[in-house]
């Protein structure tokens, strides 16, 4: 990778970072206007790089439309604006799937309601729960809070950097060589290990939980992350494809950004439920 590559790819990430934190601290409304936008355009660039041979019977177009509307739908619920509005779509949208498997008379209309629904567990789903995550009643009295999911972001980048630092100095360890070969050994110890004094450090600035729950949370983040990482790597793998996208240069698509991201939020929204029951 020659300078001017990386100022590129410094420069691009700089700016994703800053767009993430304005969708963050800068309130309830501004978290729905960007990652609303990053849903849609995670699910543009999945179901475009699913059609990359062969096109499917139902739309990516109205996939991605109802994403976007089942995402603001789980915003009115939180907000108590419209408590029914999330189950009426999402029953919605699984009664047109099954409408179309009956009426439609193509030989592949299965494989594309699994291709449909798989989207929207993959990224609509995760999305949505990183919107639950910071309404948690654990964090804010059920108030909207950006403190859970900017650890959960600060987390993934100190896990992401040290793994990627480390493993291109003394990686020799491939992780799984055939997924992803860049990946080390090395690199996934110094992640988690990076990332725990991370959580050290959020300790003291939100000491509102335990060390041990900022520690337990920075493990989990750093397991499933890389395990996103790897999975999207898998979906490029079997698609036949680089990059998921373009959008952002030097690192490829908003999916290419977000992998580690769409796997973690499960467990971390799990993390929190267990952690409030013990």
């Amino acid at each position: 990778m020659n300078l001017k590559d990386i100022f590129t790819r410094a420069g691009a990430g700089t700016i994703y970072i800053l767009v993430i934190l304005f969708g963050l601290l800068g309130g309830r409304f501004s978290f729905l206007a960007v990652f609303g936008t990053i849903l849609g355009s995670g699910l543009f660039e999945f179901y475009r790089m699913v059609e990359k041979d062969t096109t499917h019977a139902i739309s990516k177009i109205f996939n991605i439309l109802m994403g976007v509307v089942i995402f603001i739908s789980v915003f009115l619920y939180l907000e108590s604006i419209n408590i029914y509005l999330l189950p009426v779509f999402i029953l919605t949208y699984l009664l047109i799937l099954i409408a179309s498997a009956i009426f439609l008379r193509r030989d592949d209309i299965l494989h594309g309601i699994i291709y449909s629904v798989f989207g929207q567990v993959y990224i609509t789903m995760p999305l949505s729960l990183l919107m639950f995550i910071s309404y948690s009643p654990d964090m804010a009295n059920n108030e909207y809070n950006w403190v859970p999911v900017l650890a959960l972001f600060v987390f993934l980048w100190v896990n992401d950097t040290a793994a990627y630092f480390i493993g291109s100095l003394i990686g020799k360890h491939k992780l799984i060589e055939h997924i992803s070969p860049k990946k080390s050994i090395e690199g996934f110890i110094a992640g988690i290990f990076f990332t725990l004094l991370a959580s050290l450090i959020f300790s003291r600035l939100y000491p509102g939980f335990t060390p041990i729950f900022w520690m337990g949370l920075s493990v989990v983040v750093a397991l499933f992350g890389t395990l996103g990482d790897l999975f999207e790597s898998l979906i490029k793998r079997t698609c036949n494809v680089k990059d998921a996208g373009d959008l952002i240069p030097g690192h490829g698509g908003i999916l290419d950004r977000i992998d580690s991201l769409l796997v973690a939020i499960p467990a971390v929204f799990l993390y929190l439920i267990l952690f409030h029951s013990f």
